[in-house]
């Protein structure tokens, strides 16, 4: 898969794309209709998606809150796109400047000219260009125009709901872990590098993996998981917290986890927790002890999860 960052330099070396467009913040199970789409396009077309970086909600100042921005960041959406049968992946510097761009000039120089689109797929609600006007019936228009091909898919419904980012984003952060995991298809996850904790865990007998997370990277709900951490291409069953361990009074948000039958050091490396289910609130305990009960009970539950199938 080629990957482009500079596109005022770029030069295509095929003849024809096919091609889609967007945001991609999830690649959920709508995205994915739109993928798997441009893969069934003729041999001898380039398949084509264009994104972006940084996430436009950041840019444009319509998310503020920390945490609560990018369902998965761009290392994890590069890491995710590879997954699939896809050419060429373009990452769009997006800007302000990029925003004002009109519609017509977005698909004159950059779809047309620079990545010779001669399909394009859309979601239903898909738009680009300043004001947004860049829509499915403003491709139809311009495709007599420019020669190609334009389809829209219809939104992808799960159980009668729209799958959509923003829905899945309020899922997360409302600790709905499951069904956001359906409307993903696949496992949420979080990437980051572990660093030292209060290292409180270990004095317990319940050592934990603390990451260092993006703050643009949404966290789901404060509480106790279960799940997954992936580590050297192995996944080891894991109890998941996050929270503010009020038990200890502590100030900071911190994202941890104690991995079953793991006992390697590996402060500074990279890691994913995966998220299968919510098991608890976070609660401040009267002591040591009745904290390692509930620890104990918690890994118990862990313990049951079978071998992982949806980490990604």
């Amino acid at each position: 898969m080629q990957i482009v960052h500079n596109i005022e330099t770029f030069k295509a070396d095929w003849e024809y794309a096919s091609l889609t467009l967007g945001v991609f913040d999830g690649i959920h199970l709508g995205h994915q209709a739109l993928l798997k789409k441009i893969q069934i396009q003729k041999d001898s077309y380039k398949r084509v998606l264009v994104t972006y970086h940084p996430h436009p909600d950041l840019v444009l100042g319509k998310i503020k809150e920390e945490y609560g921005t990018e369902i998965f960041t761009y290392e994890e959406k590069l890491a995710l796109l590879q997954k699939y049968d896809i050419d060429v992946v373009v990452f769009l510097e997006f800007t302000k400047e990029l925003a004002n761009t009109t519609a017509e000039d977005y698909l004159k120089k950059i779809l047309i000219d620079k990545l010779k689109a001669k399909f394009i797929v859309i979601g239903y609600d898909q738009c680009f260009g300043k004001n947004r006007e860049g829509n499915y019936q403003f491709l139809l228009e311009k495709s007599k125009k420019y020669n190609f091909i334009v389809e829209r898919i219809e939104p992808v419904l799960y159980e009668g709901e729209v799958v959509s980012s923003s829905r899945i984003r309020e899922l997360l952060k409302k600790g709905e872990i499951e069904k956001a995991n359906q409307l993903l298809g696949k496992y949420f996850f979080i990437t980051g590098t572990v660093v030292k904790g209060f290292q409180r865990g270990r004095t317990i007998g319940f050592p934990t993996a603390n990451l260092d997370i993006p703050t643009t990277k949404v966290i789901p709900k404060i509480g106790v998981y279960r799940g997954y951490c992936e580590y050297g291409g192995i996944y080891y069953k894991a109890m998941i917290n996050i929270g503010y361990n009020p038990t200890f009074n502590n100030q900071l948000l911190s994202v941890e986890a104690h991995i079953l039958d793991f006992d390697k050091m590996i402060y500074g490396e990279q890691i994913k927790f995966h998220f299968v289910d919510r098991l608890r609130d976070e609660k401040k305990f009267s002591g040591i002890e009745e904290l390692k009960e509930q620890l104990q009970k918690d890994k118990e539950k862990t313990m049951l999860l079978p071998p992982c199938e949806k980490c990604y």
